[in-house]
């Protein structure tokens, strides 16, 4: 609706062309001044179609009701109807040819191009096409000069194919239409896949964290420049978790405990640290940080965190869970496996040691 509305929009300039060859034509009428008048009343109504076709697109773009603008749209349409078959009332005796052949093309064209811009507004379209052969059949009842069969079958035969050459228009654009929306649906569908498939690729999809593969890249780039701190954080007993309370509540202890990680790690040292799921309860955390009593600090906060993690479990009763945590420095050139073995190796010497608590690498 929108693009038929631009369209008529956009069609000021022939509109106001085909009102100046109109009076142009109606200037070479011997009598021109009741035709003038119509005139009037044609300027009139391309007015208030223009006022309502700019209503009901208003209408259109901010979401609101659209019956009213819409029944302005029709009754400005059957008004144009009315006016362009007004325009065809008999010329007065002596007029030249020319100018009444002017006029007859000038409101056949208009006839046939307005219905074709609003071609997709059933409505609109259809009101002008039967106003305008409605005021034919009157003109033909009350006109002696104008009392000819043929004239309603020719005004008959010209409002119904202009119609159906309108209508198969609006078929053809509401189906063009139709498919640039299924397509620009496809384009984001495949956009937000690609980005799912993107952040799949890097994330663990059920703690959001960075997953092995991501950690695995930094092995890749290896470490260079300052030093760095890696945390191998295990969680304690969790398979006993699992086996009383069931997966669904160990997933949620892997969730919050991935919560934990991350809060802790924006809390105490910036939004640079990276977090990862290793894999079942295993999570290392990288902190760009040199200083390793600062790296034991948030170590022993963690550790903190994860001990406030309590669940209700409403039919097998609540339980608290725990963390080991093995810390140890990632040296310049130092490879990533290297330094998660001895950071893996301080997490096993601290579950060995009561678990809850945070051991360094040698």
């Amino acid at each position: 609706m929108i693009a038929m509305l631009e369209r008529e929009r956009r069609s000021l300039t022939s509109s106001i062309l085909a009102l100046v060859l109109l009076a142009v034509g109606f200037g070479f009428y011997s009598f021109p001044e009741p035709f003038y008048a119509l005139l009037a009343l044609r300027f009139v109504s391309f007015l208030f179609t223009r006022r309502a076709a700019r209503n009901l697109a208003n209408a259109v773009r901010k979401s609101r009701p659209t019956k009213g603008p819409h029944r302005l749209m029709v009754l400005g349409m059957a008004l144009t109807g009315l006016s362009l078959a007004l325009l065809l009332l008999p010329a007065p005796s002596g007029t030249p040819f020319a100018a009444v052949l002017l006029v007859n093309c000038v409101v056949l064209v208009t006839l046939t191009l307005v219905p074709v811009t609003l071609a997709a507004m059933r409505g609109p379209r259809d009101a002008m096409l039967a106003s305008f052969f409605l005021t034919i059949c009157g003109q033909v009842a009350f006109q002696p000069t104008f009392a000819n069969p043929w004239v309603i079958a020719v005004a008959a035969l010209t409002a119904i194919g202009i119609r159906m050459y309108a209508y198969n228009t609006g078929e053809h654009i509401v189906t063009a239409a139709a498919v640039l929306v299924e397509n620009r649906q496809l384009s984001e569908d495949l956009s937000d896949a690609l980005a799912h498939a993107e952040y799949l690729g890097v994330r663990d999809p059920l703690t959001g964290l960075y997953n092995r593969r991501k950690l695995f890249e930094e092995r890749d780039d290896g470490q260079e420049g300052q030093l760095r701190q890696v945390l191998m954080i295990d969680l304690d007993r969790f398979k006993s978790i699992n086996d009383r309370f069931g997966h669904a509540a160990g997933d949620r202890v892997l969730v919050a405990t991935a919560s934990a990680i991350r809060n802790c790690l924006e809390r105490m040292d910036g939004t640079s640290d990276l977090a990862f799921r290793l894999g079942g309860e295993e999570f290392v955390a990288i902190l760009d940080s040199e200083d390793f009593e600062k790296a034991r600090s948030i170590a022993e906060e963690l550790r903190r965190d994860i001990a406030r993690i309590a669940l209700d479990e409403s039919h097998t009763g609540s339980f608290e869970t725990s963390a080991s945590i093995g810390l140890a420095s990632w040296h310049p050139g130092e490879k990533l496996d290297d330094v998660l073995h001895r950071a893996d190796a301080a997490c096993y010497k601290a579950k060995n040691e009561g678990r809850n608590r945070v051991r360094s690498a040698a």
